[in-house]
């Protein structure tokens, strides 16, 4: 499952995970199931953001930390919820 993103003005595709890649992840000492609230994230949030963003991840160092994370978020999302179809609108 992809998505596009606009962050920093840019459109930027994203992916989601897949099993093998959160399993080579999980034998890196990294587990993208089970984030730290008061831990250092950082190290992880790069590896899951260079796996799903591609050649676009060069430009992460460009932006605020707020969005970076809140592309990791979405990846997180791709990764391990069901898109649900938009409801439409009752009028």
């Amino acid at each position: 499952m992809e998505k596009t993103v606009k962050i920093g003005g840019q459109d930027i595709t994203i992916r989601a995970l897949t099993w093998s890649e959160k399993k080579r992840l999980k034998k890196e000492g990294f587990n993208i199931s089970k984030l730290d609230i008061e831990g250092d994230n950082d190290k992880l949030v790069e590896k899951v953001l260079e796996i799903s963003m591609g050649e676009s991840f060069k430009l992460l160092d460009e932006l605020p930390m707020f969005e970076v994370y809140g592309l990791f978020r979405e990846v997180f999302e791709l990764t391990f919820f069901e898109e649900k179809p938009a409801k439409e609108a009752k009028g």
